[in-house]
């Protein structure tokens, strides 16, 4: 199922509702002009599955996966020209284990581990 945001609330669990139950499904954010900037996937009520953000000229923003409200496996940010702007790569646990950060040049800014032991 595919919602758009202003058809949904919040509980106080900070679970996403639909029609006053937890929402299952894709939620789609958009801009003014009706153009997709966001769609989060849910699995009742919680974050679980791919996450994508939009610009508003359409180029990717974030791609990502989360799975029961946790960021994991590989996440990635662009700045708004397309270059890579940041890399995020979390263990199953939703622990950063890599980080990277690039300007909006591609000159590498930051690269460093977490020093997280437990693996993907």
């Amino acid at each position: 199922m595919r919602v758009s945001s202003d058809e949904t609330t919040m509980d106080s669990t900070s679970r996403v509702l639909h029609h006053g139950r937890p929402f299952t499904g894709e939620l789609v954010d958009t801009d003014e002009e009706g153009s997709t900037v966001a769609i989060t996937t849910y699995a009742y009520g919680i974050e679980h599955g791919p996450q994508q953000e939009w610009y508003a000229n359409g180029a990717k923003q974030l791609k990502g996966q989360c799975e029961r409200g946790a960021a994991v496996g590989e996440w990635r940010r662009w700045h708004p020209n397309g270059q890579l702007a940041e890399y995020n790569l979390f263990n199953k646990y939703g622990e950063l284990l890599r980080l990277q950060r690039w300007d909006d040049a591609g000159t590498l800014l930051e690269d460093r581990g977490s020093g997280v032991t437990r693996s993907l």
